[in-house]
């Protein structure tokens, strides 16, 4: 019986072992790849960085987003935080209209917050338009924004 079950955790670890190294391996030869009427890049490192890239691939994959940032326009609690952070939203869907807005409650607060940025830094642009609108406003980070969202 154990060693079945030492056979069976030996297979898992090869199969991921060499999942890993195939995701390192698509990374660099994609990289590498010499395209018309583009340069060409040559790389060459020891193939247990490729296998070290491939895991870190395959980590982010399966994470499925990001840490990021948003600017917070609204946090409040009380019996008119739900109706004040509507209201909110509605004079940013006005004003904003290509912005991602999300309305969030985690008990007791409101949010209201814009954006899906990688950085803070590229977040400043939003917030300076933002602060003339709503001056208390300011960028938070975010835990897993979705790639797709990012600008």
């Amino acid at each position: 019986m154990i060693r079945i079950v030492f056979v069976i955790i030996v297979g898992f670890v090869c199969s991921f072992a060499v999942a890993q190294n195939k995701s390192g391996q698509e990374f660099f030869s994609n990289l590498s790849e010499q395209k018309e009427g583009e340069g060409f890049l040559s790389i060459s490192q020891p193939e247990d960085i490729q296998d070290l890239v491939g895991i870190h691939l395959d980590c982010n994959k399966r994470a499925g987003g990001v840490d990021g940032f948003r600017i917070q326009l609204f946090l409040g609690s009380g019996k008119d935080a739900k109706k004040q952070a509507g209201e909110v939203k509605a004079k940013v869907l006005e004003l904003f209209p290509e912005e991602k807005i999300y309305l969030m409650y985690e008990a007791p607060f409101w949010r209201i917050q814009v954006g899906d940025f990688r950085s803070k830094s590229e977040s400043l642009q939003l917030y300076r338009e933002l602060k003339k609108e709503f001056p208390s406003c300011y960028p938070v980070p975010v835990d897993n924004i979705q790639m797709s969202n990012l600008k």
